[in-house]
């Protein structure tokens, strides 16, 4: 009995142990390592100990399938079940770390764990959305001049979008997007180019601006150079240039500001400010020059029947111009020309519906010239070209001997027209050969027109030392199809190298005498043209304003009739 009463006590004893006594804890792991980011799956852990435990904390991106366990000796498998850390493969993740505390028994284990991130893909040609900063603007310009589409700069339009203005004051030297020779021929039958690529997409500057465009450019024979240099249907919109640039050419080039050659494409909404300056060419070759482009070109696809017009509209430029013609003194189609809009615009020699349009668009500052034709609009309609609703602000001196000056337009030909333009500022040229007007020196089409609208397409002072094409409207109404419905302002003289120009005593019932010269073949076509004065106030004038009289001036208007 004694002894039995022992053994009872041992195992009694035995089973009841003490409430402070410390258990072990054993997992087969130290740290759960580099899980990966995508498709994670499971992780586990063995844990053996005597006594009952629990997982008292774990990140909240692990599972585990238990959070307790009972011990008892036995090792027992908790499953752990990791949450992606994973987006898509354009989207970076970084890594992530925590731990599993295991805790029963008086005592706990700590297991670390750890999960890799995933790093994006990058794509060369992924798009970024548009064009942020100066680095990604430079890389976009090589991008089109090396071949490549520029996807990374588009937008969800697909428009290459400027975010912010960009400051070219770091970039010493340029070269145009779309750096390319062409074959820009005055009589052009099409233009390609020879060499580089044009630029071919939308690119909408979001109103920011370029600024510090500030180059010097010489031009080889058939360059063309601007900002943008060669555009192809094409559009550039939405953007403002402040530009300081001296362009001049060793042949037949073209170069504006913004574009140098534009063929079937469309400018519009661009603001242009600053300065140019040229000291020509150097040869007998012709060098357009614009402040928004140089050549302007349409197409007509005859397999397609449809025409590819090109547009420059809304667009306005603040310029002081000082240009020289070098060697070239051409009058003509040849020679040195400027426009505060275009230089010259065309298409193929062919009775097709497909147009130039220079639309809604403001010439702005000062022109001192010495150059074969200059316009604040487009010197040289060539071809197709309509100048509608287009305002000149800006005043010129032309020093040129035997050139074709005028306001608007210097030659108007086949197929174009000038409809409802205004020009307000001062003309002085000074050569006895110079044709000078107001709005179009010379009118030399039987297809070609002028047309007004609600105000005078005049308001300015216009001085010439060509008394023979000297106009309100234009110099030399040679052939048209229509000269008609223009209410005009403004003074006429004769320069006189003193200063004291001979004016002209100007009124309604005169104002036939002082729109220009016209074959007589056309003055048929040269109907309702009305003379007003600014100031409904002011008398209307007798005499000339300064020397001479009406009785010097009849021969003048002999030559003119």
């Amino acid at each position: 009995m004694t002894l039995l009463l022992g053994a009872l006590v041992l195992v009694s004893c035995k089973e009841k142990e003490p409430e402070n006594k410390v258990y072990t804890i054993e997992v087969d792991r130290t740290a759960i390592t580099d899980v990966a980011a995508n498709n994670p799956g499971v992780e586990a852990l063995v844990i053996t100990t005597d006594a009952p435990y629990w997982l008292l904390t774990a990140p909240d991106w692990v599972t585990p399938d238990t959070k307790q366990g009972v011990g008892g000796g036995k090792s027992t498998i908790v499953s752990l079940t990791i949450a992606s850390n994973y987006k898509n493969e354009a989207t970076t993740t970084y890594a992530r770390s925590g731990e599993i505390k295991i805790s029963g028994g008086n005592t706990s284990v700590t297991v670390p764990i750890n999960q890799l991130g995933h790093t994006a893909v990058v794509d060369p040609n992924a798009s970024i959305g548009g064009i942020p900063d100066l680095k990604e603007f430079l890389d976009f310009v090589n991008a089109v001049n090396e071949g490549e589409a520029p996807v990374r700069w588009m937008n969800a339009k697909m428009e290459i979008e400027l975010l912010a203005d960009i400051d070219l004051a770091s970039v010493t030297e340029w070269k145009p997007i779309g750096d390319a020779f062409t074959t820009n021929g005055n009589y052009a039958s099409g233009v390609k180019g020879e060499s580089g690529n044009a630029f071919t997409g939308v690119f909408n500057g979001g109103n920011h601006t370029i600024k510090n465009f500030k180059y010097s450019a010489t031009l080889d024979d058939q360059q063309t150079w601007g900002l943008f240099g060669f555009i192809d249907h094409a559009t550039i919109k939405n953007l403002n240039v402040e530009a300081d640039v001296a362009i001049s050419a060793t042949g037949s080039a073209d170069a504006g500001v913004v574009v140098g050659t534009a063929i079937s494409s469309t400018i519009e909404n661009v603001k242009l400010t600053g300065k140019i300056t040229s000291a020509g060419s150097s040869a007998a070759k012709r060098f357009a020059i614009g402040g928004i482009a140089g050549f302007v070109f349409c197409e007509y696809n005859a397999a397609e029947g449809t025409a590819y017009e090109s547009f420059i509209q809304n667009c306005e430029v603040n310029m002081d111009v000082n240009i020289d013609c070098g060697i070239n003194t051409a009058a003509g189609a040849t020679g040195v020309m400027y426009g505060g809009i275009a230089g010259f615009a065309t298409k193929a020699d062919e009775d097709t519906p497909s147009f130039n349009h220079i639309l809604n668009c403001v010439n702005n500052g000062t022109m001192t010239m010495k150059t074969g034709r200059c316009s604040g609009i487009v010197p040289t309609c060539n071809r197709a070209t309509i100048v509608e609703k287009c305002v000149n602000n800006a005043s010129q001196v032309n020093t040129i001997e035997n050139g074709r000056i005028g306001q608007i337009v210097c030659n108007l030909s086949k197929y174009s027209a000038v409809i409802d333009c205004i020009n307000n500022g001062d003309l002085t040229t000074m050569d006895a050969q110079t044709t000078t007007a107001a709005l179009v020196a010379l009118i030399g089409d039987d297809t070609a027109y002028i047309t007004g609208g609600e105000k005078p397409c005049n308001t300015a002072t216009i001085i010439g030392g060509n008394t023979s094409y000297l106009g309100l409207i234009a110099a030399n109404i040679s052939k048209c199809d229509h000269v008609s419905d223009l209410l005009v302002s403004g003074r006429l003289g004769v320069y006189k190298e003193n200063g004291n120009h001979e004016m002209y005593a100007v009124n309604n019932s005169n104002i036939m005498e002082y729109i220009g010269t016209i074959n007589s073949n056309y003055k048929d076509k040269v109907t309702n043209i009305t003379y007003v004065k600014l100031n409904p106030d002011d008398p209307d004038p007798e005499v000339p304003s300064t020397g001479g009289n009406i009785g010097d001036l009849d021969p003048v208007n002999d030559q003119w009739n």
